[in-house]
Order: structure tokens, then C-alpha cells, then sequence
């Protein structure tokens, strides 16, 4: 009686609940900043410490090794001892152990090693070649991809063999299973399928398992895939003393094939569920969970519940509309100094947004006005390995002689050209004192066509982006003449190629920003502010965090600037103008409930996309988060950089936000066609777009 007082008077009434609801299926929604982990870790103490349940007859399973890791820690704080014992772990991992047990079973036999990503796509390369497939017109990630999703599925399971969903499928998978069984391994996604194949076809170890899991517990329900859910429903039984803890409402990883279904629907494939919502929000501030609620309650595909604040402070949502990108990062940058400014902690304040390629100008706004920053869950943009290897080339171009950006353009993408045929054209250039373009063009004649073509193609390339007077044009040259989207759909899984592509395009905004900014600006300045921009102070802990919203999942921040709110940036849509809206809507959710005290909703009325201004339109999310009797609060108007109407007069101190200050020397026109000359303490005399600059 004691150990269960003290248990219960840690928890509300929700959590106590929760926790001493032990018999049979048990669903546990579980609402952003509700207290899960703490249900699950304080249930598994009830269980030992009351109830007198083993510690090795319960079984904990999460998704990432770290989540386990931070559960097992919690629980041995509470039971000590005891917390060893317990079965915690994910999905995964469990799975293998399994397979480990029984491994007399399994087709690859004892002491079966797992075969790894990179090894696995080596695999399909050489089956591929074995098989006459051309890997430029069926590339290996694109079958790995297929192999990857066919095993998640029932049909692997039972052994069903696959659909030919790409050419050769079949063949190309049977080999593969084929060299599995020959080296003795099993992959990744072997782990769970195998180990439910095992169960189902196998009472006796069915039967075994569920003697020793009599209580199971899941974290992050939501996120669960077909195989998942089969695998637990097969061993828990239709009435076991399963409990599931996840937010329908936080079901963000459909592309990666969780299906929200498997909560929405629990009660429907066990009997006798209990549903308990835990509602009680520790988090955020009322204005910010009133703004939450709104915002999700327009989706259907939800069970329902409401976040109810647990804390009495006051909370701002801001609305911010901003004229482009470029004034968005400048009026978020200025809210930011002010929080600093008034104590908040950089590392309480994250800028939230819905792509990767968002991140640029951030970066280069924050590196600017010397605000720390961090790219949490990714490389900064300028470190992307797509965007280096565009670049190389355009240094190549600038600078004949730069032997490391030769190699790197020389490889990305492959061009079958080696190390001894690189070797040979620097060694050539060196000795003969001309620079790599020259010198390939040389060897070219003396090389076999085989050997020749690709140097040939990088020698064209650089006479093609001499007749180009634009740095957009030189970059979309590059990509189009070297096929690098191409190449990325080759490597890439579809969604990792798509990423990288939209990379692509905010290179070219990049360089066309640039030439709007500064006209008469020279490759080389923009090459400067690349690297520029990528330079970090890694010693530098006390930083703003940059990340897309599904690495900021789990996380929480004083400060939140959720951005790019228009249509079809956020809900994002696909090149058909397509979206899966309700999964965009319960992101934008996750985003909002991140912060704790200010939410700030940021939006453009300009954007650069693919290289030209587009007029943009509010995303919806603005409105379902704000209500018309919902009272905004910007945090400030004053010193926000708001681009000129071009109204300038000679001898008048500006400032432009790369090149600093300076006086302007004489104007051109007026209003948005203004152009002004300026005379730079830095820079020298420049001639401007003045809607760019501002007055000091």
C-alpha cells in the first residue's frame, strides 16, 4: 500500500488512471506535453511494486534505442534493481532477439550476421548486373526501396511472393533473398516480419512468448506500420494486457508508412478496450493550446480530445506577414535579439520550418547579424552534399586551376572517370602550367572514347557556361547537362531524391535573390557568400535551433517561429499541387504545440520559387489556428526591416545586409523600378535595386 501511494500521488487523476488499468487492452491517448513517458514508466513500477508482476514478464517496446535508453534510466530511479530485468527496447530489437532464439529456424540458419545499408545496396548492384539491368534506367535504391516496403507487408509474411511492380522485381528480390541465404544474414526489415512468419507458423514459440510478455507497453502507438501492429495484436491476443500510448493527433510519418488507422481504429481489433485521454497539457500556455486546438479539430480522421493548460501563465501567438523570405528572416531575427534581450536562453528558441531547403535563409540572416545558430537533424545548406557538388562545378568554372573542386566534379556524378585518369590531368597541368580544363582537353584525343567521355562533358559544360550571362542560368546548366536530378532518382529512395531536388531549387532562389539584391554582383561574390555562409563556430553551445518539424517531434522551446505558412509551401503540395492535408495538419500541430510561452506564425506575400517571384496566399492553418475573436500580440513592430519603396536621396546613409553601410552616390527612377548607385565602406561603389537597402 505504500509503494502505491507514493506512485499515485507523483500522477493526476488521468495518469493514475492509466497506470493502475492493468487488465486487458488498454488505449492511452496521450495528448503533446501530457505526461507519456511518465504513464509508461510509473505503469511498469505498478505492475513490479504493486501488482507483483516480474520484471522479466513485461515488455516495454519504443522506436529508437535513445527513447529506451531515457525509459530504462526513469524506471531504475523508481524500482532500481529490478528495471534490468524488465524487456525494453524497440521494435527491432525485440524482433532480433527473437530470430537469435530460434535462428535453426529461419532460412539463413545459426550465427547469421545482419547485412547493413550500404552492403545491402552493393547487393542489389551486383544482382542488378548479374540480371542485364541497366542501372541508369532501373536504379538499385529504387529496387532496395521495393524490397524495403514488400517486406512490410502481410504478403511477406505469409510468404506470398511479390507483384513485378518494377521490371524484373521478382527476379531481382529472389536473388537477393537467395545471396541472404548464401551469406548467412538477415536485413533490417528481416527483423519483425521474420520473427511474426516465426509466430504464426510456430505455435509452440507463439505460445512461449506470450507466457513471457504477459504485460506489453507501447510508446509512439501512432507511428506504427502494418507489420508492427500485426506483430503485437498476434502476441498480445485479442484481449491481452496490451497498452498503447501515442497521439492520433501527432501522427506525422505516413510517407514512412505509419498508419494513423492503427489507433484510430484499436478498438475495433481487441475486445474490451479501455480508452483513458490524457489531456492535462504541462507545456504551453493557454493562448498557444486554444490556438492548437482550433487548428486540429478541422481534421476527421481523429478519435478527439482537447489540450487542457496546466499553467497560468500568459502566452502570445503572433501573426507575422512579411513582404518575402528575405524580410521574414529579418523580422524573425529581430524578435529573436529581443528575446535574448530579455533573458531567454538561445537555446530556448527554434525556428520550425516544413523542408529542409527553408533553412538558407535563416542561416545566412542569423550568420549575418551574428546570431548563434545550429541545423539540429541535418547540414547546414550550404554543407549539403547535393549543393557542394553543384558548386564545385561553378568553382571550377570560376577557378581552372582548383584541383578539389575538379575531383569532386569529376565524381558527382559518376562519369567513369578514375583516380589514375584525374591523377593524369593534374599531373598534366601541373608540369605543362595550365590549369585542369586545358589540360583535359589535351588528353582527351589520347584516350580511349570510353575513358574520354566524361572529361568531355565537363569540358562543354565549361564552354557552355561561358555563352551564360546569369548565375541562375550557370547553375540550372549544370544540373540539366551533368543529369544530377537524374542521378539523385537513381541513388536516392523517392522521398531522400525529392528532398535533395527541392535543395536544387532553392540553390537556383539563392543566386537569383543574389543578382536582385546586387545586379552587377560577379560569380565569384556569390561564390564568396557560399563560403561564407557555411562557415560555423562549432564551440558555440548557446545557439537558436534550425529544423524541419519532424525533427522538432518531442521537443519543446520558450520561443517557437513556425514559418512559411502560404499554400503549398505549408500544407506543402507535391509538383501536381496535391497534399495529403490532414497529415500536413496534424504537422503544423506538432509545431505549434512545441512552444511553451511564444508562437510566433510567420507567412510571406512574395516567395522565390524555382528562380522567380510568386505572389503567395495564406496557408489555412493561419486561420484555423487564429479565431477573429483571437487577440494577436506582436512582440514588437519596431526595427523590423521592411524593403524600401525606392525613396532615397544622394549623400543619404543606407545599409544592404551583406554589404553593410554606405552613402548613396546618385538614384535611377522610383518606386519598385528604383535603382540607386552606392558607395560602400567595404564593397566600393555598387549599383542596387533600392527596395534592397534601407535607410540607417
Amino acid at each position: 500500500m505504500e509503494n502505491k501511494d507514493k506512485l499515485l500521488s507523483q500522477l493526476n487523476e488521468k495518469q493514475a488512471e492509466a497506470v493502475t488499468c492493468t487488465d486487458g487492452p488498454l488505449l492511452v491517448l496521450a495528448g503533446a506535453g501530457a505526461g507519456k513517458t511518465r504513464v509508461i514508466v510509473y505503469r511498469i513500477a505498478y505492475l513490479i511494486q504493486v501488482c507483483g508482476i516480474k520484471p522479466w514478464n513485461i515488455l516495454a517496446v519504443t522506436f529508437t534505442n535513445k527513447a529506451a535508453g531515457e525509459m530504462k534510466s526513469r524506471l531504475t530511479q523508481l524500482v532500481g534493481a529490478d528495471a534490468r530485468d524488465v524487456w525494453m527496447g524497440t521494435f527491432h530489437g525485440f524482433g532480433l532477439s527473437i530470430l537469435r532464439r530460434y535462428s535453426g529456424k529461419i532460412a539463413s540458419g545459426e550465427n547469421f550476421s545482419v547485412l547493413d545499408e550500404d552492403d545491402r545496396l552493393a547487393a542489389i548492384r551486383n544482382i542488378l548486373k548479374l540480371l542485364d539491368i541497366d542501372p541508369k534506367e532501373y536504379p538499385p535504391k529504387r529496387y532496395l526501396h521495393l524490397i524495403s516496403k514488400f517486406k512490410n507487408s502481410a504478403a511477406y509474411v505469409e510468404n506470398i511472393q511479390p507483384e513485378e511492380v518494377v521490371y524484373k522485381f521478382r527476379a531481382v528480390f529472389s536473388a537477393y533473398e537467395d545471396e541472404l541465404r548464401r551469406q548467412k544474414m538477415v536485413d533490417f526489415d528481416d527483423m519483425l516480419s521474420l520473427s511474426l512468419r516465426l509466430f504464426l507458423q510456430n505455435p509452440d514459440i507463439l505460445a512461449f512468448y506470450r507466457e513471457r510478455c504477459q504485460y506489453i507497453l507501447v510508446d509512439e502507438y501512432q507511428d506504427t506500420n502494418v507489420i508492427q501492429f500485426n506483430f503485437l495484436r498476434t502476441l498480445a491476443g485479442e484481449d491481452g494486457n496490451l497498452c498503447v500510448v501515442g497521439d492520433d493527433d501527432q501522427s506525422i510519418y505516413g510517407w514512412r508508412g505509419a498508419d494513423v488507422g492503427n489507433i484510430l481504429y484499436f478498438d475495433s481489433h481487441f475486445k474490451g478496450v479501455t480508452e483513458i485521454k490524457l489531456v492535462d497539457n504541462y507545456r504551453s500556455a493557454p493562448e498557444i493550446l486554444d490556438a492548437a486546438n482550433r487548428l486540429i479539430r478541422k481534421n476527421s480522421a481523429r478519435r478527439g480530445k482537447d489540450l487542457i493548460p496546466c499553467s497560468d501563465r500568459t502566452g502570445v501567438v503572433a501573426r507575422y506577414k512579411t513582404e518575402d523570405e528575405r524580410n521574414e528572416t529579418e523580422v524573425t531575427a529581430n524578435i529573436i535579439e529581443k528575446y535574448i534581450k530579455e533573458g531567454i536562453p538561445a537555446t530556448e528558441i527554434a525556428i520550425l520550418y516544413r523542408t529542409n531547403a527553408q533553412s538558407r535563409n535563416f542561416e545566412a540572416t542569423l550568420s549575418r547579424r551574428g546570431i548563434a545558430y545550429k541545423v539540429v537533424g541535418g547540414l547546414g545548406f550550404y554543407q549539403r552534399r547535393e549543393i557542394k557538388d553543384i558548386l564545385s562545378y561553378l568553382r571550377l568554372y570560376e577557378n581552372r586551376f582548383d584541383e578539389m573542386s575538379f575531383y569532386r566534379a569529376a565524381k558527382n556524378p559518376p562519369k567513369k572517370i578514375g583516380d589514375m585518369l584525374t591523377e593524369k590531368v593534374t599531373t598534366l597541368a601541373s608540369s605543362h602550367h595550365t590549369d585542369l580544363i586545358n589540360a583535359s582537353e589535351q588528353l582527351i584525343p589520347l584516350l580511349p572514347p570510353h575513358q574520354s567521355s566524361g572529361l568531355i562533358l565537363i569540358c562543354n559544360l565549361m564552354r557552355h557556361l561561358d555563352t551564360l550571362k546569369n548565375i541562375p542560368d550557370k547553375i540550372n546548366a549544370v544540373i540539366e547537362q551533368v543529369g544530377y536530378k537524374e542521378y539523385l532518382s537513381r541513388t536516392e529512395e523517392p522521398e531522400e531524391a525529392k528532398s535533395r531536388t527541392e535543395n536544387l531549387y532553392e540553390l537556383y532562389n539563392a543566386a537569383a535573390a543574389f543578382e536582385e539584391a546586387l545586379p552587377d554582383g560577379s560569380l565569384s561574390d556569390f561564390l564568396a557568400t557560399a563560403t561564407l555562409a557555411s562557415a560555423s563556430d562549432e564551440a558555440v553551445r548557446d545557439t537558436v535551433s534550425l529544423m524541419t518539424i519532424h525533427a522538432a517531434k518531442g521537443l519543446e522551446f520558450e520561443a517557437v517561429f513556425l514559418t512559411g505558412l502560404e499554400e503549398g509551401i505549408f500544407p506543402l503540395a507535391d509538383q501536381d499541387g496535391n497534399n495529403n492535408l490532414e497529415e500536413e495538419r496534424r504537422l503544423c500541430y506538432v509545431g505549434g504545440t512545441r512552444a511553451k510561452k511564444y508562437l510566433n506564425l510567420t507567412h510571406t506575400e512574395l516567395r522565390m520559387i524555382r528562380g522567380s517571384r510568386h505572389i503567395m496566399k495564406s496557408s489555412r492553418f493561419l486561420e484555423e489556428f487564429l479565431s477573429t475573436e483571437t487577440t494577436i500580440k506582436p512582440e514588437t513592430n519596431e526595427g523590423i526591416f521592411t524593403p524600401s519603396d525606392g525613396s532615397f536621396r544622394k549623400g543619404q546613409l543606407v545599409c544592404h545586409e551583406s554589404l553593410g553601410t554606405g552613402i548613396v552616390m546618385q538614384v535611377h527612377g522610383t518606386g519598385d523600378s528604383a535603382k540607386v548607385d552606392v558607395l560602400f565602406k567595404k564593397g566600393g561603389l555598387k549599383k542596387l535595386v533600392a527596395r534592397f537597402i534601407k535607410a540607417v
